[in-house]
């Protein structure tokens, strides 16, 4: 009969928040040219959801591996990403310096606030599904364009067909700015680097993992 170890469990959660930090880490270092975010993403992605299902170790350097895995498709939609991003942001620009008021307003917040929940509920679910695709054979039989529509699709079904774990996985996004936001600045950066992004994706991936069909680990 093994014995207890009453230090386990802390020294289990000591090791997950010590992986959050270094995946984190090289995430934000990954994403700093702007154009690699999409890699950095899917990479940051199949590492914690690892971490959540508690397969592998290494994190640090499976991340590293994973960048120049199927990064294509990942870096494509991030560009799309941008772009909407980009599109939405103008958009309020223009609603503003049109010093439109009343009821107009608020119809056109809705749906900006409608918009940007849809991209944030696929964008949630595409780099999750990316992270469960790998470079083996079979994948490569997929051509890459019509392996990227297929996930967006699924993407897309899924924002709407789990609406509630969408609504939870973008809430966690929501809560994660507005506490960057909040924070002063000092303390706001710090902690981005090292910790808040990969808080968030963990909490997602936790969210996800049901209809994912990942089981949690121990």
């Amino acid at each position: 009969m093994q014995a207890f170890h009453p230090d386990s469990k802390f020294m289990a959660a000591f090791n997950l928040f010590a992986d959050i930090v270094i995946v984190n880490m090289l995430l934000m270092v990954a994403s700093l040219p702007v154009i690699t975010g999409g890699a950095a993403m899917r990479a940051a992605n199949v590492v914690v959801g690892d971490m959540v299902q508690g397969k592998g170790s290494r994190y640090g350097l499976a991340f590293i591996r994973q960048l120049t895995v199927e990064w294509k498709n990942a870096t494509i939609y991030w560009l799309g990403l941008l772009a909407a991003i980009a599109l939405l942001a103008y958009q309020q620009f223009v609603v503003f310096q049109a010093g439109v008021t009343g009821v107009a307003l608020i119809v056109t917040q809705g749906l900006a606030l409608a918009g940007a929940f849809i991209i944030a509920g696929i964008s949630v679910w595409f780099f999750a599904l990316a992270s469960l695709q790998s470079s083996d054979a079979e994948t490569k039989e997929i051509e890459s364009d019509q392996a990227l529509a297929q996930t967006a699709g699924t993407a897309v079904q899924c924002t709407f067909r789990y609406l509630g774990y969408t609504v939870a996985a973008v809430a966690v996004l929501v809560a994660a700015v507005v506490v960057t936001v909040k924070l002063p600045v000092a303390l706001s950066i710090p902690l981005v680097f090292f910790l808040i992004p990969a808080v968030a994706l963990f909490l997602v991936r936790l969210i996800l993992a049901l209809p994912l069909g990942q089981e949690l680990g121990e």
